[in-house]
Order: C-alpha cells, then sequence, then structure tokens
C-alpha cells in the first residue's frame, strides 16, 4: 500500500505509513471509548478485542484469568489480577486512540486536555479502581475464622432451636444444656472455646488460645441477667473477672 502523502511503499495490513506516520487508511467506522471502556471493566481484555487488537485481548484475558484463579489460594495473585484487570482498562484507551486515527496516544496529556466534567469522572473511576484493589488486599490477607458446632442432641429427648451469641444451638428442660464449641485461627494468634447454652439463657465458656504475648486461659459464667463471672490464668498470673 502506497502513502498518498510521501509515497513510501508499506505492507497492506499497515495502519500508518513506516516514513512519514501518516494514517494510510481511514477508519470507516470510529471506536466508542465509552463503549470500549465499559465491556473491558466487565470482562478484561473485551475492550481491545472491539478496539481491533484481538491479539493482546486474548494475551491480558488468559493471564487475568489464570491470576484470578490463582487467587484464591495464594493472596498475592489476586492482587496481581486485579493489577491486570486495570491495566487492561489503560490498553483499551491506547487501542481506541489508534484505531480511531491517533498514532501516539498518551493518556496523561489527553487528561491534561480535559474539561473539568471529563477529570471529575475520570478521578471517580480511578477511586473506584483504586477501592477495588485495596478492599481485594485486604479481603485476602483477611484471619480467616471457621465456626463448629457440635451437636450432642440426645436422641430421645425434645429439643428447640434458639440463638446464642457464639451460633445456632438449643434449650431443653433438662439442666445439661447444650454443647457449643468455637475455634478461631488467624494471623495474631489460636483459640478454642467451648461450652453450655442453658434453658435459662445462662452461658457457661472455657477458652483456652495462643497469641504473639503467650498462651491464656479463660474460664467464664454469664448468669441469666448478663452478669459475667470469671477467671483469667495467663503470664502465669490468675486474674478475677
Amino acid at each position: 500500500m502506497k502513502c498518498k502523502n510521501c509515497g513510501q511503499e508499506n505492507t497492506d495490513d499497515s495502519k500508518f505509513c513506516s516514513s512519514c506516520g501518516q494514517m494510510l487508511k481511514n477508519t470507516t467506522e470510529s471506536k466508542n471509548m465509552i463503549l470500549a471502556l465499559v465491556v473491558s471493566f466487565i470482562l478484561t481484555g473485551l475492550g481491545l478485542a472491539y478496539a481491533g487488537n484481538r491479539k493482546k485481548a486474548i494475551i491480558i484475558f488468559v493471564i487475568g484469568i489464570i491470576f484470578t484463579l490463582l487467587g484464591r489460594a495464594v493472596p498475592l495473585f489476586a492482587i496481581i489480577g486485579i493489577l491486570i484487570w486495570a491495566y487492561g482498562l489503560y490498553c483499551t484507551y491506547n487501542e481506541v486512540k489508534i484505531a480511531n486515527g491517533e498514532s501516539n496516544p498518551n493518556l496523561i496529556e489527553d487528561w491534561k486536555g480535559w474539561n473539568t466534567n471529563k477529570k471529575i469522572i475520570s478521578a471517580i473511576v480511578m477511586l473506584i479502581i483504586v477501592l477495588i484493589v485495596v478492599s481485594t488486599a485486604i479481603g485476602a490477607f483477611a484471619p480467616k475464622t471457621t465456626h463448629e458446632i457440635k451437636d450432642t442432641t440426645p436422641s430421645n429427648s425434645n429439643y428447640s432451636s434458639i440463638s446464642s451469641s457464639s451460633g445456632s444451638g438449643y434449650s431443653s428442660s433438662s439442666s445439661d444444656g447444650h454443647d457449643v464449641s468455637y475455634h478461631y485461627d488467624g494471623k495474631e494468634g489460636s483459640s478454642d472455646t467451648h461450652g453450655k447454652v442453658y434453658d435459662d439463657g445462662s452461658v457457661e465458656s472455657h477458652q483456652t488460645g495462643h497469641t504473639k504475648y503467650g498462651d491464656y486461659q479463660i474460664d467464664s459464667y454469664m448468669d441469666s441477667d448478663g452478669n459475667i463471672h470469671g477467671l483469667v490464668q495467663t503470664g502465669g498470673k490468675t486474674y478475677r473477672v
């Protein structure tokens, strides 16, 4: 294909002249920037395909999916997956500008020339992206808590469901109550709690655990009026509460 500006011969699939940089053929249909960014926001790489760069679209889509799946096991990969998604949005902007006839797009320079409304909208979009990255990081590295309820209901007794601070439990006319257990595992330590929930609303609790400050044990009892009594043992000392 010959450039009408300088006469240089170029390959048929060239968009710009290799000699003078002139666009070789007019785009028959301009690409909609908002549509491209919205579809890329929903699915990484889709906006790139819409802009015409299908090869880059497939690469970013596949890499994004891989890191998203790996992120279920390794938190750092989840954050990388989000960053790849954000990079896909940036590439989409550049590819749409190129498809519409701009040979060397520059987002920062373009942003400087935008009016106030466009700058505000772009700032909001950037804030949303930052919040998504931060919330992903917090969710990925937050301590995981697991709950375990042990149902020790005798098969020959009548029990009715109640709610307690430790989870679901049971009440009965029997003074034995219902056993409840709770396990916690996190970055700050771990603990195991077991106890009983009684028919009158009182709760008996025994907790042992470990933190960076050492081991501890708590034996407590909350009566039906909500008053708590108990002992705390830590550091070789016993405290009454």
